[in-house]
């Protein structure tokens, strides 16, 4: 099958065919010219944009080196804050790449990646062509403020255009002339070139067919794309290489012309010059990442959100947390089955103004909670005290009383209030 599926090269009909054939012909021919220029653009472009990262697996214990892991860290920051924004695919596959390459060139320490981060994707957003052929809405060039603040990368405005500045240079070159070719540049030129190539041998009306929907086949294979791109160990691989292997795994669900497909797989694969194992080593590594993906989507998220406060804001905050009670419940009832029994003194003068006093503030002894024996009993003013006699006035047979008793005494053997 892969000896009869050849790029068309040229002209190869019958002579003396009616002007119709020879018309539709020249389309082809036009069509197929169309799609064969750009991807030799891209193929010949494709080394001088591809990055190879020398980092460790993981950070040494001195931290002054960054790891695959702070790489892949940083990509999914990205990722984030071009959904965020909801910018196109490109933005964020150029502002990978410009990372990338300035992490092969420079050996920069972990306290500035996120400051690299973010000012290659701020450059990735000026310098990325517009995407009127997607949506009506101009190119979105988000603030450097905006873009400190969302990602919390911990630096300054003025830090991510000095940085800016650092990249371009070190990089040398102009990103306004000529976009980095990328995965999802290769993916979109090999996509079309695979359809031109299968259409003629998968039947028309076919319910079983490769591309019943072709932009969304092409949108979840971006997608995809995305995800292994946030994999540092995707990054060794050639762009080509990677959009090779992604295409070989989607068409290869296809079993009922999966013949036809990896035809046309190996002949893309012949064109692009990548080697068989090379090719089936990206398609081990790729195939493992969407595994691994497949499976954390179908697990629960348990990713605590965790809000990060300066310590002015947090000492403004009142939290909750350290306000619980932890006093019982008190039942609510309608009022006291029996209320105390209150008798007056009549043997003694303090008992007297006592009682005048209190019958003053009878409605605010009845606010009380009856639950106890007694009702608690407001003190005495100072303007109440007894007065006390002369000696004269004094009867000597008179029981000494005191001069004020501040609550009533209590009779023990009616166990009520004297």
């Amino acid at each position: 099958m892969a000896s009869n599926i050849l790029w068309p090269c040229g002209g190869g009909g019958g002579g003396g065919g009616s002007g119709g054939v020879q018309q539709q012909q020249q389309q082809q021919q036009q069509q197929q010219q169309d799609l064969l220029t750009p991807l030799l653009e891209a193929l010949t472009l494709e080394p001088k944009y591809q990055p190879s990262l020398a980092l460790p697996q993981v950070a040494k214990q001195d931290g002054g080196e960054i790891s695959m892991r702070m790489r892949n860290g940083s990509a999914h920051v990205l990722r984030c804050l071009k959904v965020w924004y909801d910018l196109p695919p490109d933005t964020f596959f150029n502002a990978v790449n410009i990372m990338d390459r300035f992490l092969t060139r420079m050996k920069a320490q972990p306290k500035h990646l996120s400051c690299i981060a973010v000012s290659a994707f701020h450059l990735s957003c000026q310098f990325t062509p517009g995407y009127a052929h997607l949506r009506e809405v101009a190119q979105v060039v988000p603030d450097t403020r905006d873009l400190t603040t969302i990602s919390q990368c911990k630096c300054s405005s003025g830090d991510v255009t000095r940085m800016e500045r650092i990249i371009l240079d070190k990089l040398d070159t102009d990103l306004r002339c000529q976009p980095p070719v990328t995965p999802l540049t290769l993916l979109r030129l090999l996509y079309a070139a695979h359809g031109h190539l299968s259409a003629p041998l998968l039947p028309p009306h076919s319910p079983a067919s490769a591309l019943p929907h072709p932009q969304g086949t092409l949108t979840t294979l971006i997608h995809k794309l995305e995800i292994v791109g946030c994999d540092a160990a995707a990054a060794t691989f050639r762009p080509a290489e990677l959009a090779l292997a992604l295409l070989a795994l989607e068409f290869g669900q296809d079993t009922a012309h999966h013949n036809v497909h990896q035809a046309c797989i190996a002949h893309l694969q012949a064109i692009c010059k990548v080697g068989y194992e090379s090719f089936e080593q990206c398609r081990k590594v790729v195939g493992e990442l969407m595994d691994q993906y497949e499976n954390q989507r179908h697990s629960p998220h348990r990713q605590r959100l965790v809000w990060k406060l300066s310590n002015r804001t947090l000492r403004q905050l009142r939290p909750t947390d350290k306000f619980t009670t932890r006093l019982p419940t008190i039942a609510e009832r309608q009022g006291p089955a029996r209320p105390p029994i209150i008798r007056r003194r009549m043997d003694s003068e303090c008992s007297e103004m006592y009682v005048s006093s209190s019958s003053s503030s009878e409605e605010e002894e009845m606010e009380y909670d009856y639950d106890e024996e007694f009702p608690p009993l407001p003190t005495p003013a100072a303007s109440l005290k007894s007065p006390r006699r002369s000696p004269s006035q004094q009867s000597p047979h008179s029981k000494k009383s005191p001069a004020f008793l501040p609550y009533p005494q209590l009779n023990r053997k009616h166990n009520r209030l004297a």
